[in-house]
């Protein structure tokens, strides 16, 4: 767990800080807005058009699709990188990171919230994690105990992914492999770290030796956002310059139980 949200006194630097900066279109949401519409805080860096790092931090919305962006990589999880092995809150947007396939790629995003118990009413959706213990999922696979947050896909392979989807492999919730054994689900007991990073496209990103999904929003449908919530939702990825600038998905996105249809 990430020990440094526990501190009290909090750092200039800290996604805790007074001075939240807000786009032009979250400030036009904000005028609009009702008063009961939950909102959270997000933390972005990225390169821009000319290759320079930038970052801010902002308030928006809690809705599941801004949060799945941000929700993936747990504290600590480990990437290669051009320097060596790193943990991904060390990180930074134009370090090159080793993908899956053994490429290094330059990394343009990366965001990071904060997830904990939730202060609403107690049949609120809590956030759950995923912890895969070391060599779970094969040999080094994961290379040492990994934690992976809420929106994590792992890269899988099955006979059954060519009949529903045409392809070899797909990225499925980290969470569909939980066996209540080498894979388990974990409830936030104090508030915790989730990032995901963002290159130019959908990437397979290894972690701790795992095949994990990158920044990729889907399709605009299945996103559920419209007019106003869409506009907002884009400009927490200004290394964007629109939606279709995140290309087509390399791998589908399936569930567990397509295969399991398959009998």
């Amino acid at each position: 767990m990430d020990q440094s949200l526990s501190t009290a006194s909090a750092q200039p630097i800290d996604i805790f800080s007074q001075q939240i900066r807000q786009t032009p279109a979250q400030r036009q949401h904000a005028k609009t807005q009702v008063s009961d519409v939950a909102q959270r805080r997000y933390e972005v860096m990225y390169l821009d058009a000319h290759g320079c790092f930038n970052e801010f931090n902002t308030i928006a919305r809690a809705h599941p699709a801004f949060e799945e962006a941000f929700a993936a990589l747990g504290h600590n999880a480990i990437v290669q990188t051009q320097n060596g092995y790193i943990s991904v809150e060390d990180v930074m947007p134009g370090d090159k990171v080793r993908l899956a396939d053994g490429s290094y790629e330059t990394l343009q995003w990366r965001g990071r919230i904060t997830l904990g118990p939730s202060s609403n009413a107690a049949n609120a959706k809590q956030p759950m994690m995923t912890r895969i213990t070391g060599d779970a999922l094969g040999f080094t696979r994961p290379s040492q105990d990994l934690v992976l947050g809420p929106a994590a896909r792992l890269l899988h392979r099955a006979n059954g992914i060519r009949k529903v989807a045409g392809t070899d492999a797909a990225f499925m919730p980290a969470s569909d492999f939980v066996d209540d054994n080498n894979v388990l689900s974990l409830k936030p007991s104090t508030p915790v770290s989730v990032f995901q990073f963002g290159f130019a496209g959908q990437r397979c990103l290894l972690v701790n030796g795992l095949e994990v999904e990158t920044l990729h929003p889907g399709s605009a449908f299945n996103l559920g956002l419209r007019g106003d919530a869409l506009r907002e939702y884009l400009s927490l990825f200004p290394h964007k310059r629109g939606f279709e600038d995140f290309g087509m998905m390399n791998y589908p996105r399936l569930r567990m139980r397509d295969l399991e249809l398959l009998g």
